[in-house]
């Protein structure tokens, strides 16, 4: 059996080293019919976001021209290439680790993390570009971001080579900033003279000359809107149909990988009932209205697989820590009397209705549609048909589900200074599990927790 990829982004990787790959490349062609060369994408955190540009980036890098037979050969895209692959120099930005204490660090974390990828980018390349060091140095030397790149462009002109630009957890940085709750700190960088628009203004302006593409992921589309009118011209193409099961695994996907899963591993279930849990835990996103075709979390399956492997037993977590819901941005988010009357109500009535709201500000969160088309956008609500002409929202399973109980348990706790005795309270669910007995539970809830409430 191939090995299980969990936590692995590098396509490269995936395929040197014999891992599962679940085969995606047909779509690198549907990407390339969309009108537009420059896309922004959304899907919720560890949906696959930085392995599909990875793979894309592998696909149109000009350097695996030599290679491309031993990276793609086994996959769909081998056998029907657009006339675009290997045509480009890849220039990729991952913004997920700057620092976010104050505009100063931030604004520092930015510069070096565009040098460091400039100068990765032209080691890559060294073949191509004649006077590296120069460049490296002069680029090392501007404090400014707006010229470091501008410089960068330049060089890339005289070379006479264009660029595929890449840019991953583009919101990553503006999310803590809205955890902090400080729109002022917000609204400095993003609007007006911020150095995170003057940067976008330059890659705009860069689309002119020498970046022929670009493709933009994240996890909401709350910081597209404050760069509008700086960069007003990509393309996002979230909630377009062709890409539903784009990222994130099909029934058929996930019945293949059970197929062979259950052929090399001893297990105390069948197929079939193991397909049922899986659907049950892990399945249900959809993000297009008129899409039949539901996907599975990709790392909540590969994170079950792995764990049935290493410990030869069903897994006890169904749920993978690193998928759980950032408590700290949802604790902001619900501090408004309003979204937090939203999330109950949610809870209550299994759902809600409403339209899905495409690009909002960050003063809009606290409005009752644009809190719940957050949701969305995290994974933790789903699109489960059309009522009364609108949207309506579900949660996808039942792991989302506890994710959901899990921060009401946590907030109750920490909002009335609730403590119980975890022994007791697991006695009192095993009896009424095992023995059917429901008067310990009602009990011990009585006493231990409604009392201290209000």
């Amino acid at each position: 059996m191939k090995k299980i990829p969990y936590g692995i982004s590098d396509f490269k990787s995936l395929i040197e080293d014999n891992y599962l790959y679940v085969d995606k490349t047909k779509y690198i062609k549907e990407l390339e019919k969309v009108g537009s060369k420059y896309l922004f994408f959304i899907r919720p955190r560890r949906f696959g976001k930085s392995l599909l540009l990875s793979t894309l980036a592998h696909y149109y890098d000009l350097n695996n021209k030599n290679c491309f037979n031993d990276l793609f050969g086994d996959l769909y895209i081998a056998e029907n290439p657009s006339e675009l692959k290997t045509s480009y120099m890849i220039l990729q930005l991952n913004f997920s680790a700057l620092n976010t204490d104050s505009k100063e660090e931030l604004m520092n974390s930015f510069r070096l993390t565009l040098i460091n990828a400039i100068i990765n980018n032209l080691h890559k390349y060294k073949n191509i570009f004649i006077n590296i060091k120069e460049i490296e140095e002069n680029i090392s030397e501007i404090k400014d971001i707006k010229a470091i790149f501008e410089y960068f462009l330049k060089e890339v002109k005289n070379i006479g080579k264009k660029i595929y630009l890449i840019i991953d957890e583009y919101d990553h940085f503006a999310n803590d900033i809205i955890a902090m709750g400080d729109s002022k700190f917000y609204k400095d960088i993003v609007h007006a003279t911020g150095f995170v628009r003057d940067f976008y203004e330059t890659v705009k302006i860069g689309t002119g000359s020498v970046i022929d593409r670009i493709f933009i992921t994240g996890i909401s589309p709350i910081m597209l809107d404050g760069l509008t009118s700086g960069f007003n011209i990509a393309d996002n193409i979230t909630l377009d149909r062709f890409i539903n099961e784009m990222l994130g695994f099909t029934e058929n996907e996930v019945n293949d990988i059970l197929g062979e899963f259950c052929e090399e591993v001893e297990i105390d279930r069948t197929k079939e009932e193991l397909l049922k849990e899986l659907r049950r835990n892990y399945n249900g996103y959809l993000f297009n209205k008129d899409s039949q075709q539901r996907v599975y979390n990709p790392d909540m399956i590969l994170n079950f697989f792995k764990q049935y492997l290493h410990n030869d037993k069903y897994p006890d977590q169904l749920i993978d820590d690193n998928v759980r819901t950032d408590y700290v941005r949802l604790n902001r988010l619900v501090e408004n009397d309003k979204n937090r009357e939203t999330l109950e109500k949610i809870l209550a009535e299994d759902g809600i209705t409403c339209d899905i709201i495409t690009r909002f500000s960050f003063d809009m969160m606290y409005d009752r549609e644009y809190f719940v088309s957050l949701l969305f956008y995290m994974g933790l609500l789903t699109i489960t048909g059309i009522r009364y002409g609108k949207t309506r929202l579900e949660i996808p399973n039942f792991v989302t589900r506890v994710i959901f109980w899990e921060y009401f348990e946590r907030k109750l706790r920490s909002d009335n200074n609730i403590e119980y005795n975890v022994e007791e309270l697991a006695k009192s669910i095993w009896k009424m599990g095992y023995d059917g007995d429901i008067k310990p539970f009602i009990s011990f809830i009585s006493d231990s927790v409604i009392k201290k409430l209000s």
